[in-house]
């Protein structure tokens, strides 16, 4: 086994167009090169990727009859859909809806009410002047709800008025005004018999998980310790524990792992928490219990090199046939292949996965084979392997550990944020990139694994600028590197301390990234360890807490420190 060690390779991330692509597009159903019809939409099953398609279709030429015909036919509403519908349509109300949602602080308040009621929300209001508070208060006498939250805010010691205001107040405000506001006026002791109410409400959940992940919180964490759980779920239960012990009451959180253990449904979750019982109590059987795990994620692998057991079983298809029917670039045939997969039982899938045995197609195969085997079997595809070329094996494995977090190598994936393709990429992302490479900007393009993987390729140069190690590459990759870069020097994590770095993992607010992160970093141990660079866990999760190997934004701090303590 190796050390972790900074060796980027970053010129050879950005990689080339092969000719292959060209072949490929001649595959693409005709739909992705023409506008979106009407009856094309109308032909779509209702889904995430039907949306998307809506979406762009808002954005061509139509009239408000088609726009209101394809606006019933949306799966999930959201403000992305409502802002390009709100150009189209003559429907009353949705222009004025979606420009007062995008209202800025400055513009508040707006000459009707109606207006300002939709635009203003907790955070805003925190970035308004006196002036503008109190005249906004007055124009919303008549929408209590809002109303009553904003006099809450406005006044002279906001704390005690939340705590003596109601649930649905009190959640509106601590759980959407943002962390300056609540760090600066609400970091105070809540009352015990005020936090025994406010536990028995689900939003609670959410308020814990804010008050935990920021370290300016330490009044409100220090009234966590000791609360009942049994309302909470196991997310809030298991932040409880990781509170305890910021604070030094191992035996506490002791208590709420165990809780947070028989709330757990995930393996995940379960192993989760085994691992922190083991750190607490390592003379106990937790780390032998979590080394039986079928899951194979950061905590099981740290329990097999730790107890030298082997891994849970892993797969790498490799088929030479390259003659397959599918279309890896059509969204609509994967919904079809998983709604097939969903309806299949063992021995169907096994059969159905000989579809899918074909050199294009080693993600769907593995994908298949995993639900065939119950998850027992761990499938960790490299298909389209020349797309990687001029790669080091480092880089090899870091991408191929972000494409089987964001897609397991499926090319026509869409999310319901409208990421596309293998690598999930996001369409203004896809813009610029497509700029920076001086391409056309093309949506379908990313449909097809080896653009996808070449624009994934050009980022991933970028981000490899400022953060070395996989785990705060795929921080930014997943939530920004403006989050990262936040995370890193901002908000005090990753720094040496008990239970570091673990602790600092366990602590990042934005729930996606948390886990996406943790995924990403086990999926690059098992490929590093597929490409023949096997490397140790303990090494690769130590060196978080030293700059000089994973990124430039704290390394630049330090070297700027150090210099000014010599002169």
């Amino acid at each position: 086994m190796k050390r972790f060690t900074h060796n980027p390779t970053p010129s050879a991330l950005d990689g080339g167009f092969p000719l292959l692509i060209l072949f490929t597009l001649l595959l693409l159903p005709s739909l992705l090169f023409a506008d979106i019809r009407l009856k094309d939409l109308e032909a779509m099953p209702k889904s995430y990727a039907k949306d998307f398609y809506i979406w762009r279709f808002f954005d061509q030429n139509i009239t408000p009859d088609e726009a209101d015909q394809a606006f019933y036919q949306i799966k999930s509403v959201n403000w992305k859909l409502i802002r390009r519908y709100a150009k189209k349509t003559k429907m009353p109300g949705f222009a004025m809806a979606a420009k007062c949602y995008r209202l800025k602080p400055s513009a508040l308040p707006a000459k009707d009410p109606a207006c300002s009621a939709i635009a203003i929300t907790p955070y805003k209001f925190t970035k308004l002047s006196p002036a503008q508070r109190i005249a906004l208060i007055k124009q919303l006498k008549d929408y209590p709800d809002l109303f009553h939250w904003m006099e809450v805010m406005s006044a002279n010691h906001p704390f005690q008025r939340l705590i003596q205001s109601n649930n649905a107040t009190f959640f509106t405000i601590f759980n959407r005004c943002g962390r300056t506001w609540r760090a600066q006026y609400l970091n105070h002791p809540i009352p015990a018999t005020r936090l025994k109410e406010l536990s028995r409400d689900k939003a609670f959940a959410q308020s814990v998980k804010l008050i935990v992940t920021d370290p300016k919180l330490t009044h409100l964490q220090t009234s966590l310790l000791g609360i009942e759980s049994k309302n909470l779920n196991h997310q809030a239960t298991f932040f409880l524990a990781m509170n305890a012990l910021k604070h030094n009451r191992p035996a506490l959180a002791q208590r709420y792992l165990h809780e947070a253990y028989k709330k757990a449904w995930l393996r995940f979750d379960k192993d989760k928490v085994l691992f922190w019982l083991a750190i607490i109590d390592p003379k106990g059987n937790h780390l032998t219990e979590l080394s039986k795990s079928f899951d194979l994620n950061i905590y099981t692998l740290y329990a097999h090199e730790k107890l030298k057991t082997p891994w849970p079983r892993i797969a790498t298809p490799k088929f030479q046939k390259t003659q397959s029917d599918y279309n890896i670039s059509d969204p609509f045939a994967w919904l079809k292949t998983l709604n097939e997969i969903h309806k299949k039982k063992n021995l169907a899938l096994l059969e159905y996965s000989k579809r899918f045995a074909y050199k294009r197609t080693e993600g769907h195969y593995g994908v298949v084979m995993a639900r065939a085997s119950f998850y027992k079997t761990h499938y960790f595809p490299i298909p389209y392997e020349e797309a990687y070329e001029g790669l080091s094996i480092d880089d090899k494995a870091l991408m191929l550990a972000l494409a089987r977090q964001e897609s397991l190598f499926i090319p026509a994936s869409i999310s319901p944020s409208y990421a596309l393709g293998m690598m999930q990429i996001m369409p203004f992302l896809v813009k610029a990139l497509a700029k920076e490479r001086h391409e056309p900007f093309d949506l379908d393009a990313m449909f097809i694994p080896e653009k996808n993987i070449a624009y994934a390729r050009t980022h991933l140069k970028y981000l490899k600028r400022f953060l070395w190690h996989p785990l705060f590459i795929a921080y930014a990759y997943n939530g920004g590197i403006g989050f990262t870069k936040r995370l890193l020097t901002k908000w005090g994590s990753f720094q040496r301390g008990a239970y570091e770095p673990w602790l600092s993992m366990e602590l990042v607010h934005y729930d996606e990234s948390r886990r996406y992160g943790k995924k990403v970093l086990a999926n690059y141990i098992v490929y590093k360890k597929i490409l023949g660079e096997p490397i140790d866990v303990a090494s690769v999760v130590e060196t978080l807490t030293e700059p000089r190997h994973t990124d430039r934004f704290r390394s630049r701090l330090l070297n700027a420190s150090k210099t000014a303590e010599e002169k």
